[in-house]
């Protein structure tokens, strides 16, 4: 499926004869193409932009290329590390008065600081961004728009979470950003299973909450496939469908899936290696060298 925003921005660069401006504009596309998780291309793109302004460098276009540069590190890795491209992006364009890489990068730091729980920066870095962004900036409103519904989520205020969703899809719908639908999906699953943990934890759990749960999972690798998105390729989204099955109760096919994923060479990051310790504990499984092929799985 073509990207209509992808497909938009082509036209624009196409259209636009300033150089800068033009430079501005591909290092956004690359921007795109890192979400979109074509890294090879956006890095190949945003070094041909730094060559070009070696001589002569342009706050503008250094801070565009330094937020491109954090997606390639985020999309390649989904670590933190890419936090320090974030802020220089953030301090190149606020020193530049470039509004759309301030609110971007703003929205951006904003949603690394929830993934590490830092809620004091959450704090400043997403009103920052909500305040620069213009009425048409989809790309940063909807970034900032799904950082407030996960904050809400996450504090299990769904009822106050849903209008940010509500909004975070209406940008990016509007835009026609496939990327950004992928990443609220991947998210919303990521947080309800969470909350089905946790529910079912302290024996709360109800039949609606835990299909929502499993829906949620379920849709992610068929929408990311329907739009062709090679972001994600990782143990992150069958790790989501793995905990729902754990909570089912379906231990053995959980050790089933990590099998696979051993055998595909993927490397185990502590939080994967926590699902085994968790999932072992609670359901007594046995190493799957001992499980052999059993029908079960």
């Amino acid at each position: 499926m073509v990207s209509r925003l992808l497909s938009a921005l082509d036209a624009r660069i196409a259209r636009t004869r300033d150089p800068l401006q033009n430079d501005c504009l591909r290092a956004e596309r690359a921007t795109l193409l890192a979400r979109q998780g074509r890294l090879d291309e956006a890095r190949a793109e945003l070094d041909r932009i730094r060559a070009r302004h070696a001589a002569k460098p342009n706050a503008v276009v250094t801070a565009w290329v330094c937020l491109g540069e954090g997606m390639v590190v985020y999309y390649g890795s989904l670590g933190i590390a890419a936090r320090d491209r974030f802020l220089r992006a953030l301090a190149l364009s606020e020193a530049a008065h470039a509004r759309r890489v301030v609110a971007l990068s703003a929205a951006w730091l904003a949603q690394m600081d929830f993934a590490t729980q830092d809620f004091a920066a959450l704090s400043r870095h997403l009103p920052h961004a909500l305040k620069y962004a213009e009425p048409d900036q989809h790309s940063a409103l909807s970034r900032a728009c799904l950082v407030a519904a996960e904050a809400f989520h996450w504090a299990e205020r769904f009822d106050l979470a849903m209008p940010w969703y509500a909004r975070a899809r209406h940008h990016a719908t509007f835009e026609g950003d496939e990327s950004m639908l992928s990443a609220l999906m991947h998210n919303m699953a990521w947080l309800r299973v969470a909350e089905y943990r946790r529910r079912e934890v302290a024996g709360e759990l109800g039949h609606a909450e835990a299909r929502q749960a499993k829906l949620s999972a379920e849709s992610i690798a068929q929408f990311d496939g329907m739009v062709g998105i090679g972001v994600l390729e990782d143990p992150w989204s069958p790790c989501c469908a793995r905990q729902v099955l754990i909570l089912e109760g379906h231990a053995r096919k959980r050790w089933n899936c990590w099998r696979q994923i051993n055998a595909e060479g993927v490397l185990a990051s502590r939080r994967l290696t926590a699902e085994l310790a968790w999932c072992e504990g609670r359901h007594r499984v046995v190493p799957f060298e001992r499980c052999g092929d059993s029908k079960d799985w």
